[in-house]
């Protein structure tokens, strides 16, 4: 097979367009810092770094849950701790009261705190997270609990993952929270009223198992954030691992972009030199 020049040129220009496209592939690596930037610059790599980055995505979906979910169990537990200190005061007052008489000035005083006591129990129940009752279960829209105390809301929970497979409960309902104080209180209204001395006394029992359920619930709260912190903290540990993986996959380091350049811009100069060379000896053929 002859090859003529006209081949020869061919050939020449196809090296030269494909010399310009790995001179503009190393510009662009040089200035962005990037090594695939779309599937067809490595469809091997390209398909690990989409991986990476659904994994990047979900890690930082599991980290923003952890979030809701602290705030949400926070909340609860300064509110839970207003409950703590509200009962204590209605057990303050219960072992003040000794008067047998309803109408003694100081059992009336005794009275009109507890039903203050209660008012605070109720605006605690009905406490919100944004636009949310965090103590209604799963019903948020509107207040759990009534004027008079009455539970409105109902007894589920609401899950959030904060991991692969891993979910926890953020929130608790208010009728098992606050269902013990209330009635407790609402015993300690109805003999401050009317009852004995004795009768008053008898309240304490029901306050202090009131107590009791509140404190065991942040017991509860205390392990939930402390296994949202521990999961947070393995979660960014990932995070930043998959970051790195995925962008030394992507990337190119700076200082072997600019090499590559220069490399491809010689090569490149060459390329002319060559075809120009070729070109006059082609006119020189052709002039004789």
């Amino acid at each position: 097979m002859r090859i003529t020049n006209q081949m020869m040129r061919q050939n020449l220009l196809s090296g030269l367009r494909g010399r310009m496209e790995s001179i503009s592939r190393a510009a662009s690596e040089a200035s962005t810092g990037r090594r695939i930037r779309t599937v067809s610059d490595d469809p091997v790599d390209a398909s690990q770094i989409m991986r990476m980055e659904s994994q990047v995505r979900d890690v930082e979906q599991y980290r923003r849950n952890g979030t809701f979910a602290t705030t949400r169990l926070s909340t609860e537990d300064v509110a839970l701790s207003s409950l703590l200190k509200t009962l204590q005061n209605a057990k303050d007052l219960v072992a003040s009261t000794t008067s047998a008489d309803p109408n003694d000035p100081s059992r009336q005083a005794a009275l009109a705190a507890v039903k203050q006591y209660k008012e605070q129990m109720v605006a605690l129940g009905n406490t919100k997270v944004g636009n949310e009752y965090i103590f209604g279960g799963t019903l948020t829209t509107n207040p759990p609990f009534q004027a008079d105390g009455t539970f409105v809301g109902d007894s589920n929970v609401r899950q959030v993952a904060i991991n692969d497979g891993v979910t926890i409960d953020a929130n608790h309902s208010g009728g098992a929270v606050f269902g013990t104080a209330m009635t407790a209180i609402d015993d300690l209204i109805t003999q401050l009223t009317s009852g004995t001395p004795a009768q008053i006394q008898a309240t304490m029992s029901d306050l202090q198992d009131a107590t009791q359920v509140v404190m065991v619930t942040q017991g509860e709260l205390g392990v939930r954030l402390k296994n949202i912190q521990q999961t947070g903290e393995s979660l960014a540990v990932q995070h930043a691992s998959l970051l790195d993986r995925r962008d030394a996959i992507a990337n190119v380091d700076p200082a072997e972009a600019i090499v590559r350049l220069q490399s491809e811009q010689a090569a490149l100069e060459r390329a002319y030199a060559v075809i120009n060379r070729v070109m006059s000896a082609t006119l020189t053929d052709y002039l004789r």
